[in-house]
């Protein structure tokens, strides 16, 4: 059997598709230009003079035919600069005029080339998951080649960590953002002291899973090292493997301050803005709610207690088994992040209409503003309309990849059948893995590098079983899925608060 094989094929594969697709039709472009999205435009000097009541400028002579060059350069040189800014009253009745949005708006905005990548590299990651599960399903011996598709799903949370990075990195990079940067520290500081305190709730209770990976890898290195016979008192303890993990909870926190911040004020506008709308509003609550009760899936008292493990009245057994549960955890975690990646024209147009509710509580204000600053209100919110989608989809891309890895490396199935239950693990026999077999041999031939690589694959597989990366990447699916609610529902409180306020 091949190391690669199909794999491989479809690996290469998709890479044409995406240099050939990617140049004539993009679904991040997409989402921006296609969806209807309408934005609005900043007003004209012209146009402020004209509500203002101010004089129009005149425009300037035209120079005479038999005026000396040299002497109207020198007259040029004299004249001063004329200041093209002006003040206005700030509860001028402006009205906004809006346009729709087309490729040419969106191509100089910033972030846009990273929000356009992110967009379609996660739905070729898509394409290339589904092939492999379609290959696995058909050909189940094939679980023993390496998986490239997870190879594509590392580098699609790597490049959503990457996006967010690069967004709050703007905060640090400003000398005007003092306030943004401090609630970004805050909360990556408070994101870490709650990680610290949620590892040491029992297992019983959280099924986050580390306690149970980290007692495989344990027993799994140890074998390991017992048979190159090499004296090793083991991995690092428990604790700080639980602190390395609260490190990595806080940084990802101090990412995600922001982004549940906007995607809560965005949900919250859009709620107002359909409400005669049943069907987006439904959308809408969705999205909301969604992160809440993913994260409460973890919760063993609330979500497998009833589904997997209780018998109700009238009935012979649970609900469903729990590799069911465990399957269907899976399913609604990529289903309602799938959904909430539909719904996003709606969040983003809800985003593009803060120009107009900048302009009317402006209207309420008195003084006189500047017509440069008034024009930046309202073109600022165009600029940064990828900065916005990079904030919203991140997160949800960060889901979706965890959700991939956690069903293929934790040994998951979509239907109930996991690649390998407890009860195979004890029945299989041990192999014998030793530095010996993973040294090259003398035969240089095609055979025994793949025997080589097999060997090499099997060793990994030895210590990092399906037990360890269930725990790891099941802690960091749930994780994604908490940060989400609790950055969004810190979001909502606030503006509900100030919206009475």
């Amino acid at each position: 059997m091949a190391v690669l094989g199909v794999q491989l094929i479809v690996t290469l594969l998709t890479i044409s598709i995406m240099q050939k697709v990617s140049t004539r039709f993009s679904f991040g472009k997409w989402l921006l230009c296609q969806t209807g999205l309408v934005y609005y435009r900043y007003p004209t000097d012209m146009e402020l003079r004209k509500l203002a009541g101010l004089p129009i400028p005149k425009a300037k002579p035209k120079p005479k035919e038999g005026e000396h060059k040299r002497g109207k350069h020198k007259k040029k040189r004299e004249e001063p600069v004329e200041d093209k800014t002006f003040n206005v009253p700030k509860n001028l009745d402006i009205q906004l005029a809006s346009s729709k949005i087309m490729p040419v708006d969106v191509v100089q905005l910033k972030f846009f080339t990273e929000f356009v990548w992110l967009v379609d590299y996660t739905i070729f990651v898509l394409f290339v998951y589904v092939i492999t599960e379609v290959y696995y399903g058909f050909y189940p011996k094939a679980t023993q080649e390496v998986n490239l598709s997870m190879l594509w799903c590392l580098l699609l949370i790597g490049f959503a960590l990457k996006s967010l990075c690069s967004v709050t990195g703007l905060y640090f990079w400003s000398n005007e953002a003092a306030a943004e940067r401090s609630l970004v520290l805050v909360g990556g500081s408070f994101c870490f002291v709650l990680a610290l305190a949620l590892l040491l709730i029992d297992e019983s209770k959280l099924e986050v899973g580390l306690d149970a990976a980290y007692s495989a890898f344990n027993q799994s290195a140890a074998v390991f090292l017992e048979h190159q016979s090499l004296d090793s008192e083991g991995p690092a303890s428990k604790l700080i493997l639980k602190l390395c993990f609260a490190v990595w909870c806080g940084i990802t926190g101090a990412l995600f301050v922001f982004p549940g911040l906007r995607v809560s004020r965005m949900h919250w506008d859009a709620l107002r803005y359909c409400q005669e709308r049943f069907v987006s509003k439904m959308f809408i609550y969705i999205n909301l709610v969604s992160p809440f009760l993913l994260a409460l899936l973890w919760v063993r008292p609330l979500a497998r207690y009833y589904f997997a493990n209780r018998v109700f009245s009238s009935m012979d057994g649970p609900l469903m088994s729990e590799a069911a549960f465990e399957s269907m955890r899976l399913w609604l975690c990529l289903t309602l992040s799938l959904l909430r990646i539909v719904s996003a024209p709606s969040c983003f147009q809800a985003y593009l209409n803060m120009a107009q509710t900048r302009i009317e509580s402006m209207k309420k204000e008195a003084g006189r503003i500047s017509n440069v600053e008034l024009q930046r209100k309202v073109a600022i919110i165009l600029y940064y309309l990828c900065v916005v989608g990079l904030q919203y989809v991140a997160p949800i891309v960060l889901c979706i990849g965890l959700t991939l890895m956690n069903k293929s490396m934790g040994g998951y199935g979509w239907f109930g059948q996991h690649a390998l239950d407890k009860e195979q693990c004890t029945l299989q026999p041990d192999k014998t893995v030793t530095i010996s077999n993973l040294l090259s041999s003398e035969d240089n031939s095609l055979s025994s590098a793949r025997d080589q690589w097999l060997i090499a694959l099997s060793s990994f597989r030895q210590i990092f079983s399906y037990e360890v990366f269930k725990g790891v990447f099941g802690f960091g699916n749930w994780w994604m899925q908490f940060l989400s609610f609790a950055t969004i529902g810190c979001g909502l409180a606030y503006q509900s608060y100030f919206d009475d306020v």
